[in-house]
């Protein structure tokens, strides 16, 4: 299979002198300036459309030498403005995928290997509710290869507003059954575990490379210990998966064991900053009101720093969390 060339398709270039160009990365933001020859600009102007190197030399060989065309195109794809790539490399899956990872790369063999980590990833969440059957969708766009779920209960009318995959003609099916049924080219391996201190989930656990808790009864805190135990047993990273209710939404932290603050700094601090902490509590919250674009973008921000942690690019959302407020669209971070 032939390789081909061509310019980045998010590159902006303009010019700002007869022999100076600025290359301008959409996605980066990143602007670069150089001065320019005859070669260059014959390059930049046949590598408009694609074709091979073997093609592009033979049209500019009447008035540069090959090694001077190879000289050029190693200068210029090392500088992020050219790629090589499979001749059928628009037609896979995450092809715009990989373009968005050239921003981030160095090279097209990296881009690839970036692609190949997360599809070679296996991501277990707990609980496929509000935040949890987005998040299992997050990850089947990227490609993670295998995505356990567990979750014990079935399928309820009054799920529709906020969770994924489930209709009518679901009602009565076991959640997981009815994901692995709508996700048919996507590995899911399911299960129907609670989670809970007597449930062994070792199955679950064992060989994934991240973990998402999702899982929500009897309480978020109770889960999370229980998950957090096994994370550090396998010294595999997990994130909280986050909330919402009302109006907020809340993204929670990326744990890693042995490298982050722990699941109970994250605890502590939220006790310590609670202004009602000191109040005697003489009513508990019953349940809240929930809106389902308000779950997709809580659970869409967070497979974001999934994507980010499985492919080691990016800034992590590690000793923090953030609380949106949906309503006004403000964002406030928390370090702990």
């Amino acid at each position: 299979m032939s390789n081909k060339l061509k310019i980045k398709d998010s590159l902006y270039i303009l010019r700002d002198a007869e022999d100076n160009y600025v290359f301008i990365s959409t996605a980066t933001r990143r602007i670069k300036r150089f001065q320019v020859d005859s070669l260059v600009k014959d390059v930049i102007a046949s590598l408009d459309s694609e074709q091979t190197e073997q093609d592009l030399t033979e049209r500019l060989s009447s008035k540069y030498c090959p090694q001077d065309i190879n000289s050029c195109l190693n200068a210029l794809e090392k500088e992020g403005i050219i790629r090589r790539y499979e001749s059928d490399l628009e037609k896979r899956r995450h092809y715009r995928q990989l373009l968005f990872l050239d921003e981030l790369t160095d090279s097209r063999e990296e881009t690839l290997e970036l692609q190949k980590r997360i599809e070679n990833s296996k991501v277990a969440v707990f609980g496929v509710g509000g935040i949890g059957t987005w998040i299992v969708n997050g990850l089947y766009q990227i490609g993670v290869g295998e995505i356990r779920i567990t979750d014990p209960d079935v399928v309820e009318e009054s799920n529709f507003n906020r969770q994924l995959f489930f209709d009518s003609e679901n009602v009565g099916k076991y959640k997981v059954d009815v994901v692995k049924e709508k996700l048919r080219d996507a590995k899911i391996v399911p299960f129907k575990k609670r989670v809970e201190q007597n449930q062994d989930l070792e199955d679950i656990v064992s060989g994934c490379n991240f973990l998402v808790n999702c899982a929500d009864s009897p309480s978020v805190s109770e889960t999370t210990r229980i998950i957090d135990s096994y994370a550090n047993q396998h010294e595999v990273a997990y994130c909280v998966a986050g909330g919402y209710n009302l109006h907020l939404g809340m993204v929670g932290p990326v744990i890693i064991p042995g490298i982050t603050k722990t699941f109970d700094d994250f605890l502590e601090y939220q006790k310590r900053m609670d202004p009602l902490k000191d109040l005697e509590k003489i009513r508990d919250i019953r349940q809240t009101g929930n809106l389902g674009p308000i779950a997709g973008a809580v659970a869409n921000i967070q497979t974001m720093e999934i994507f980010k942690y499985l492919i080691g690019k990016g800034r992590i959302n590690l000793n923090r969390f953030a609380e949106i407020d949906f309503m006004n669209l403000g964002i406030e971070w928390r370090e702990f």
